[in-house]
């Protein structure tokens, strides 16, 4: 199998994966989870039934040790992207936050602090289900060695990536320096600290953390400022709909940027920024909430109204989901340049 079709299946085997998980949440989790008022939102802390965040982890976990078996020929955060993805078969039967906006009318701020703590349980349950992946795909790849995924840029010899990273940052005819938009550049530099970290740890010298460091900072930064925009103008409504689209949508488009302007292997930023983002919407509508008289949630703002399930699935889920087609966006980069280097030696 030629490395392009390895590409084309890791892709095909993880949205298989995310659309059959969410199916499987969908019908089979949301029983076990779902509020005694079956029109009420998803929450756990706020209408007392924090006991079943336990079943949701549990169905979290089953569910990442089988998305291992379907997606065996992909990258490790693709299937923890499909797991979070499909695990948004709950949001999608979860009633909107209304209902529990007018039950705690008068005591707003309180509801949204306890929404902060939920956030930052069911980010640990997602960090959980993500080690189960850990756990179970060296497993996997023990019984079906010849289709685990490989990496492409860790089969390259440093030969191999200089002259790619010379392509990418170098006119073939005149050898002067050329344009090559974000994701060629972004790849260019990505390769480049690659190469340096491997060299210095196979010399035994400690890796400089001057300019990887600063771009893993500029990197979560700009997951963090572009997610809060983007949801914040998607969410244009209070439908359920609408607010899984803007959350999904702002974190995917915010991942995917800020790892092409800033790449990195470094994947703590398309994980902490959704968490972030969620925590600092909750903690706006707790300190400023529209007001205490009656009649203050229909001044509640769209982006306010996203659950807890919501930030963990479409949130996190979103955000994996960018970090992965960033990456394979890099690494068909490189792909078309090994084609064009194959079809010049042939000739």
């Amino acid at each position: 199998m030629t490395p392009r079709q390895g590409h084309d299946r890791e892709k095909l085997q993880v949205q298989l994966t995310a659309v059959a998980a969410a199916v499987a949440a969908y019908l089979l989790l949301w029983p076990v989870v779902r509020p005694m008022d079956p029109e009420a939102p998803v929450l756990f802390f706020v209408n007392g039934s924090a006991g079943r965040v336990g079943l949701l982890a549990i169905g979290a976990f089953v569910l990442a040790a089988v998305c291992c078996l379907t997606t065996f020929s992909a990258r490790s955060h693709g299937t923890v992207a499909a797991v979070l993805v499909g695990l948004g078969g709950v949001s999608l039967r979860s009633g909107p936050l209304r209902e529990m906006l007018w039950l705690k009318d008068q005591d707003l701020p309180g509801m949204y602090w306890r929404m902060v703590l939920e956030v930052l349980l069911l980010a640990v349950v997602a960090v959980l289900a993500a080690g189960v992946v850990r756990v179970v795909r060296p497993l996997v790849a023990r019984i079906l060695p010849r289709w685990r995924w490989e990496d492409l840029l860790a089969s390259l010899t440093e030969a191999e990536q200089r002259d790619f990273l010379r392509a990418m940052t170098e006119d073939g005819k005149g050898g002067q320096a050329r344009q090559t938009g974000l994701i060629g550049g972004g790849f260019g530099s990505l390769i480049v600290e690659d190469l340096a970290l491997a060299s210095d740890r196979k010399q035994g010298r400690r890796v400089p953390a001057g300019e990887v460091t600063v771009r893993y900072a500029l990197c979560f930064l700009a997951c963090l400022l572009i997610g809060v925009g983007l949801v914040w103008l998607l969410a244009r409504s209070t439908d359920r709909g609408q607010i899984l689209f803007a959350v999904f949508g702002g974190c995917f488009l915010a991942t995917l940027i800020a790892y092409q302007v800033f790449p990195t292997r470094w994947t703590p930023a398309a994980w902490a920024a959704p968490v972030a983002i969620a925590v600092a919407y909750y903690v706006l509508a707790a300190v400023a909430p529209p007001s205490s008289t009656p009649g203050a949630w229909m001044y509640v703002r769209p982006c306010y109204q996203a659950l807890p399930i919501d930030w963990m699935t479409a949130g996190l889920g979103g955000s994996l989901a960018g970090y992965w087609v960033s990456q394979r966006v890099h690494e068909a980069k490189f792909l078309e340049w090994a084609e064009e280097q194959d079809q010049s030696e042939g000739a």
